[in-house]
């Protein structure tokens, strides 16, 4: 079964029709107790008979509608949940991918209130606000003002149970290298010279790799001795704190992870998510990526090309609506053509062609 890797935003309907389902309780309530209301005070003839009958009746009106915001609110601070987003398979989050807790919870729901000035349509408009945003309709007023995010979790990836935006923890395993090949961002002197040994057998590669029974013709790469993979490292803005992105280490203890071999016999080991193209530039979403530069004098790959992702014994190739497109190639010949946007598993043996550029999934 595929796996949904990426972050889905809410559509502008989804958001809606969600605080319309968590209106609905109070607009209940409010069918029921105002109408007792305005009875009991249309009996009364004084003043002290309208606080006599209706006090009781408007007591627990409200009493019963602060009850159902405060657990409205506190299931949202906790688990990104109302009963709109359950509903509706959707998630609040912060921009990190985790709970929203009280403070931004109470900041973008009191500026829905707030805007209920103008009734009804201030809500609705704060509530829909992120149609306006020039940010890819990510978020809305509020949002903004909280520093949260409302994703689709039917349509992508849930961060409150994956390990927020940058994904789960097995998702990022420890790199290690292998005598003979040159990992990307490390110096020559060191590549001979290191003493951890994998389980690849060999040194640099020299051939491109071969696959069989390809089921139609796709474009060869040259041998591109001079060509380099380059890590560009993240702005300052942009870094992560918790992790250091723009560069690579040596660690004694190494787990597993695959790696890439790439047509000009240099080696990627995927031990973070990876934008591989001629200049790759974040997008939206892109939290704790690597950027990797290959070299394409012919500039068949495009600026940004693809989304890699590590996943358990295989990487996620996803097209960044490249010009020339991709595709994977299996050990048995059949070629998968990539939906710009949508993951494909490629597995250990698999070749993934990008422009005229190619690469082949390894096992370390």
């Amino acid at each position: 079964m595929a796996v949904k890797m990426d972050l889905v935003d809410a559509r502008t309907t989804q958001r809606l029709v969600s605080w319309l389902i968590d209106f609905l309780p109070v607009l209940i309530l409010s069918v029921i107790f105002l109408p007792m209301i305005a009875s009991e005070m249309m009996k009364s003839l004084s003043t002290d008979q309208v606080v006599g009958e209706v006090a009781g009746t408007y007591f627990l009106y409200g009493a019963l509608t602060l009850a159902y915001t405060i657990f409205l609110w506190w299931w949202e601070a906790t688990a990104g949940k109302t009963l709109g987003n359950a509903l509706l398979g959707l998630r609040t989050t912060t921009v990190a991918g985790e709970r929203p807790g009280w403070g931004k919870t109470i900041i973008r729901r009191l500026l829905i209130a707030v805007a209920g000035i103008v009734p009804i349509l201030g809500s609705v408009l704060v509530v829909i606000s992120n149609h306006f945003d020039e940010n890819g309709k990510k978020q809305g007023w509020h949002d903004k003002a909280a520093g949260t995010l409302v994703l689709d979790i039917k349509a992508g990836r849930d961060p409150l149970t994956t390990g927020g935006s940058a994904g789960p923890a097995s998702f990022a395993p420890e790199q290690q290298y292998a005598p003979g090949r040159r990992f990307v961002g490390e110096p020559e002197e060191q590549s001979q010279s290191s003493s951890v040994i994998d389980s690849v057998p060999g040194a640099a590669r020299t051939n491109a790799p071969q696959v069989q029974k390809v089921a139609r013709p796709r474009p060869v790469a040259k041998p591109k001795p001079k060509a380099k993979i380059v890590v560009v490292s993240p702005s300052k803005a942009d870094a992560d704190p918790d992790a250091d992105l723009g560069h690579t280490q040596i660690r004694s203890e190494a787990p597993e992870a695959l790696h890439l071999l790439f047509d000009d016999s240099q080696c990627l080991e995927v031990s973070n998510s990876i934008l591989l193209g001629r200049n790759p530039s974040y997008a939206d979403g892109d939290i704790g990526v690597h950027l990797v530069a290959v070299d394409d004098p012919e500039r068949t790959v495009s600026k940004t090309h693809l989304l890699i992702q590590p996943g358990v014994d295989s990487v996620w190739v996803t097209d960044r609506d490249s010009g020339n497109g991709s595709s994977i190639v299996d050990e048995d010949g059949n070629v998968r053509e990539l939906v710009p946007g949508k993951p494909e598993q490629a597995m250990a043996g698999h070749v993934v062609y990008f422009g005229d550029r190619y690469f082949q999934v390894e096992r370390p």
